[in-house]
């Protein structure tokens, strides 16, 4: 499977076929699975997207069993023309774009097969438009406006095909354990993807990866393909992964930001006492990386540990590129035992000292942001999470507590989000907005 599918977003939320009766989506689906079968028979991404058409289509796997199939003699219903509201209405032209989706999305040569079959048993007449939309998809400049059926689906394929087509935008997280960065990657994707619980991490990289829109799906792959990624998948490692990865495609919920096409590459706690290959794991990835920006959290209740010296004396040794220091937790602090302003004051300083020339360093309520995303995006949110929402949000109104404010002028002047209800003032105060608007502008 090409990993560049786990950033490719399905197209099953409004597909045509989904106002079809039960005996036609039937079939519909029977010739998808030909084609699987004949083309990308041990494909991960294809079996797998083959289940959620199933399950999205037909509502349960148990409404569904391949036969023996014909394509010249068992096509024929499905592909019928169907008379409707005046206009003859036909699939020919979404099956075409749904097996390419699914076989062939970064392989012409294999499309061109598929299209050579698919196009064999349609009537001539049709033929032309159906090459039109075929080259269309490997070639936006071929226009298809004239089809009605498939705007959807050619309007989805076309966000992926742009997307994916952009050079990524690198981001390393870093920090040692207990900082809070699995909250803050959680944060940023606007839902729990990431374990937050110290003993519960593993020695393994996280490629946590953006899509161009919201499909209603979460993708992992840790050793095994999961389009359809329920919050258990998610949060329990698979034992019989090997390797040191485990990436994860989730499409990234922002306000008032345009879809991007980021790779967060979340590297262990490097301070386990446990095992040390977290660190090992972590460093190796820090120097052989070619990231445009590394993010080193810091836990703003502990500043200047010996294990975040020792961390960032390697990061200033090894990693050459952008940094910017987040300092988060500081929604913590006691306003008459504890200073934000000094806090960042502190930390600048002691990063100068130590050899990091004119340190970008930001504050961050990661847990904040979290709680305030899943509201906006009407997530559940259990008793204590609710407890803590409005903690935060009555806490963080005090102007010493708006994280946005600490963030330079020309970044607070990007940020478009105005909206006065509590769940959007409570994410521009967390600051991660501001902290979005740098990664996300990158380029």
């Amino acid at each position: 499977m090409n990993p560049i599918m786990l950033e490719t977003s399905q197209m099953l939320r409004n597909h045509p076929i989904l106002n079809e009766k039960q005996s036609y989506k039937l079939k519909y689906i029977n010739i998808l699975e030909y084609f699987i079968r004949k083309y990308s028979a041990n494909d991960a991404w294809a079996n797998q997207t083959l289940k959620l058409y199933i399950k999205k289509v037909l509502g349960n796997e148990d409404n569904y069993q391949y036969r023996n199939f014909n394509l010249q003699r068992d096509s024929k219903p499905a592909l019928a023309t169907k008379f409707r509201i005046f206009k003859f209405f036909t699939y020919r032209y979404c099956l075409i774009i749904d097996c390419i989706f699914i076989c062939a999305y970064e392989d012409k040569d294999k499309g061109e097969q598929i299209f050579a079959e698919l196009s064999s048993i349609y009537r001539k007449r049709y033929q032309k438009k159906i090459r039109q939309v075929f080259d269309s998809l490997y070639d936006r400049s071929d226009s298809v406006e004239g089809i009605e059926q498939i705007q959807y689906l050619k309007t989805c394929w076309d966000q992926n095909r742009a997307f994916t087509g952009d050079k990524p935008i690198k981001v390393i997280v870093t920090a040692n354990m207990s900082a809070g960065k699995s909250t803050l990657l959680n944060a940023f994707v606007g839902k729990k993807v990431n374990k937050t619980q110290n003993d519960a991490c593993t020695a393994k990289i996280h490629y946590i990866l953006n899509k161009p829109y919201d499909d209603g799906f979460c993708y992992e792959l840790d050793h095994l393909l999961e389009l359809d990624a329920d919050y258990k998948t998610l949060m329990e490692d698979n034992s019989d992964n090997r390797s040191s990865v485990i990436m994860v495609g989730s499409f990234f919920r922002t306000v008032g930001t345009k879809a991007k096409r980021i790779w967060f590459i979340d590297t262990p706690g490097v301070n386990s006492s446990q095992d040390i290959s977290h660190r090992e794991i972590a460093e190796k990835t820090i120097c052989s990386t070619d990231a445009d920006l590394l993010i080193y959290l810091l836990n703003g209740e502990n500043i200047g540990t010996d294990d975040d010296r020792k961390h960032l004396l390697f990061i200033l040794e090894n990693y050459h590129g952008k940094i910017i220091f987040v300092v988060n937790k500081l929604d913590r602090f006691r306003k008459k035992e504890d200073s934000v302003t000094a806090t960042l004051e502190t930390v600048i300083s002691d990063l100068s000292n130590m050899g990091f020339e004119a340190p970008a360093v930001v504050p961050v309520s990661s847990y904040a942001a979290y709680l305030a995303k899943m509201s906006i995006f009407a997530e559940p949110l259990d008793e204590d999470e609710q407890d803590e929402f409005d903690r935060m949000s009555k806490k963080m109104k005090k102007k010493e507590y708006q994280f946005g404010n600490y963030y330079p002028d020309h970044i607070q002047s990007n940020v478009r989000v105005r909206r006065e209800d509590e769940n959007y003032q409570l994410l521009l105060h967390s600051g991660l907005p501001y902290l979005e608007n740098i990664i996300y502008n990158m380029r």
